[in-house]
């Protein structure tokens, strides 16, 4: 519901939507409120006793407005914050606060905030994506949350749909391109070790496969909350530790097939059988680019016992 309040949220928006979060989060924040002909003079809000000061920029398509977002990080605070804000409250701190749309940032409003802290020997000059926003709004109070986003609907109107963080990280990886550059990118050294103290005797190259597409997680987190991360790590975790203990070890049976029925369990679990083999068959492919990424992490299947921490 945030993430929609932020695709939604365009200029004025925005700019709402980011003081209401900000004044919840942060004690000392201050909204100013356009004066006039004069506006905000580049000041959208301030933290005025750490000289840290924000400003909003929340265009309708992210895409088409690059060139605006870079003129408008130098030309705000050169030619507006610094003439005005500037001469009675020391600027210390710049955040140009990018609604990004979960796109990311780009290179030349990064070197732009990176000469602009140089040149004026500013402590900090950084982007403020709507990744950052979503985590500042995730650390508030529940009430102050629901006040934000206007409550949550009945979960039980809702029971037939996914909105878990491993959905939308399945729908990101089928949106990604089918490959890309990964230069750096090496197979972990200890994958073979790891797959056969598992006793993943015939799934264990699907992880050896698919850790060639795990980029895709890394660039869907880079995109979003930290929050994100964390939630889908926690639900991996979990994942494998009731495989333990749906399919535990049995003294004095035979275990060589239990790895491989863990693994399928876990696989079933993020990417549930559907009526549809077309679907499914994508939905698992995908499904097993996820278990690679928390397979090399050792957040699913335990690490060999002489692995070095």
């Amino acid at each position: 519901m945030f993430k929609l309040k932020v695709h939604e949220s365009n200029g004025f928006a925005y700019e709402q939507l980011f003081g209401q979060v900000m004044q919840y989060s942060r004690r000392g924040f201050i909204k100013i409120k356009p004066y006039g002909n004069q506006g905000d003079r580049g000041n959208d809000g301030y933290e005025k006793d750490d000289g840290r000061y924000f400003q909003v920029f929340a265009p309708e398509e992210v895409g088409k407005s690059q060139q605006a977002a870079i003129k408008k990080v130098a030309f705000d605070f050169e030619e507006k914050l610094i003439p005005y804000w500037g001469t009675f409250c020391q600027i210390k701190e710049y955040f140009f606060v990018f609604n990004d749309k979960y796109h990311g940032t780009i290179i030349p409003v990064e070197s732009t905030l990176a000469e602009l802290k140089i040149k004026h020997k500013l402590s900090v000059a950084s982007v403020y994506l709507a990744s950052h926003l979503e985590d500042e709004f995730l650390g508030l109070e529940t009430d102050k949350i629901m006040m934000i986003v206007g409550g949550l609907p009945d979960e039980h109107s809702v029971a037939g749909l996914d909105y878990s963080v491993v959905a939308e990280v399945l729908r990101h990886i089928q949106n990604s391109p089918v490959s890309k550059s990964t230069e750096g990118k090496l197979v972990v050294p200890d994958i073979d070790e790891k797959i056969i103290f598992n006793g993943l005797n015939t799934s264990g190259h699907w992880l050896k496969t698919k850790q060639a597409e795990t980029w895709q997680i890394d660039d869907y987190f880079s995109r979003n909350s930290t929050f994100a991360k964390q939630d889908l790590r926690n639900h991996l975790s979990q994942l494998y530790v009731e495989s333990l203990e749906d399919y535990p070890e049995v003294e004095g049976q035979k275990n060589d097939d239990l790895g491989d029925i863990r693994f399928a369990a876990i696989l079933e679990k993020i990417a549930p059988f559907t009526e549809v083999p077309a679907h499914n068959r994508l939905k698992r492919d995908v499904g097993l680019v996820i278990m690679a990424k928390y397979f090399e992490t050792c957040d699913i299947f335990k690490e060999p016992k002489n692995a070095v921490a």
